[in-house]
């Protein structure tokens, strides 16, 4: 099932206080209308009752969709400098529901299951689009490094990420989104033919892929993103 709490958040513009409840766990199985409003970007969105101002509520939950091979801890873009103590967490929470500390059946589920975990709505909806156009997310962060390395002008800031936006045909379509407005500072369009040289030469990437293989966070923020101190990510 998918489960709500209730929470409450400051208006990003005058501050006042919305109440709203967020959803703790999506069950995609069940609500496939949730996921598609995660996709479309208009999940958790509410309007200020004081100014009238748009903004999302962050994720904060767990996802599942047994049909399409995914569980994914969603966690708000604040608590990425903290990302190795979270991807601990995550490791834990999947054990204890589908893994060697489940029960059996539980854990027949999870091992067809890849654990994940996302900081915010923009990297959880590259997950689902990756799984949605048949794209292995590792080899997806590849192509990311090779972009990082071979595209001049590519902007690098603290509050930026670059993030898959669609497949269009033979072209993969990326842009980098403010971690903050998720709004679109740059774009760049890329041909799937990149994707698939990469995927074919394993062993050309071998060393960064083995730092992305089995575990849960797989985004090259693994490489860029120092982890804070514990006391200070928390």
């Amino acid at each position: 099932m998918s489960i709500f709490n209730g929470a409450s958040a400051p208006c990003p513009v005058c501050d006042t206080v919305k109440t709203l409840d967020v959803v703790a766990s999506v069950n995609a199985d069940r609500r496939p209308d949730l996921r598609d409003e995660i996709l479309a970007g208009t999940f958790q969105g509410v309007a200020c009752d004081a100014c009238g101002a748009a903004f999302k509520f962050p994720p904060q939950m767990t996802y599942i969709d047994v049909g399409r091979g995914q569980w994914i801890m969603a966690l708000p873009p604040s608590r990425l400098t903290a990302w190795p103590e979270a991807e601990a967490a995550a490791r834990a929470v999947f054990a204890t529901s589908f893994g060697d500390a489940a029960p059996k059946i539980a854990r027949s589920i999870g091992a067809k299951l890849a654990a994940r975990i996302a900081f915010g709505w923009p990297a959880l909806q590259e997950k689902l689009r990756c799984r949605d156009a048949g794209l292995d997310d590792v080899t997806l962060e590849l192509v990311k490094t090779a972009i990082l390395a071979n595209v001049d002008g590519s902007p690098l800031a603290d509050d930026l990420e670059l993030r898959l936006l669609a497949v269009e045909d033979d072209t993969l379509v990326f842009a980098w989104l403010s971690m903050t407005t998720e709004a679109a500072v740059n774009s760049l369009r890329v041909p799937r033919a990149v994707y698939d040289e990469i995927a074919a030469a394993p062993g050309d990437w071998a060393e960064i892929r083995g730092q992305l293989d089995g575990h849960a966070f797989v985004d090259i923020a693994r490489f860029l993103v120092p982890p804070a101190p514990a006391e200070d990510a928390a």
